[in-house]
């Protein structure tokens, strides 16, 4: 095996994965749908494995909700200072700030029936896959729905309460 002399960021992820499934992660079009703990978690551990590095990449987030200050123990992403700002906008800067190759997207829409104009038929149609990082039923079930019609992955985690989930569907 021949050795690269060069370090790049990704060094550590290529050693894990090899060169050939780190560069088709780099290349992935995902949905985060919410940004909250689990939308934090989620666009940390993209910027740090690289999804949406490479050409063509980009992961799009949204969510309609503000940070507050109660977000601010569980949410590790936010600090004091981004309290009141857009959650998605936010998460979307700091994983920049984890890995600035990262190409990110962030809308403050949400995700139903009634926007089906930002996310119509060629927004889905592009995706490689989903993840729901969600504390509502029924945005989650919608789009489940969405990702069955177009035969998408959906990685659908969220939280009820106190509880939190993850599944593959």
């Amino acid at each position: 095996a021949v050795v690269s002399t060069q370090s790049t960021w990704d060094d550590d992820t290529i050693a894990v994965f090899g060169r050939e499934l780190h560069e088709r992660v780099t290349k992935l079009n995902y949905f985060l749908v919410g940004s909250g703990a689990i939308g934090c978690e989620m666009m940390k551990n993209w910027a740090l494995m690289g999804l949406g590095c490479g050409e063509g990449g980009l992961v799009t987030v949204t969510d309609m909700d503000t940070i507050e200050k109660s977000n601010l123990n569980r949410q590790f992403l936010f600090r004091p200072r981004h309290v009141g700002q857009m959650k998605s906008l936010v998460a979307a800067q700091e994983a920049k700030g984890i890995n600035p190759a990262i190409k990110v997207e962030a809308k403050d829409v949400r995700v139903g029936g009634d926007t089906e104009d930002v996310y119509d038929d060629a927004f889905w149609e592009k995706l490689d896959g989903v993840t729901n990082a969600l504390d509502n039923v029924q945005a989650r079930l919608y789009v489940d729905s969405r990702c069955v019609y177009f035969n998408k992955s959906l990685l659908e985690s969220g939280t009820l309460g106190t509880k939190g989930n993850t599944q593959v569907v």
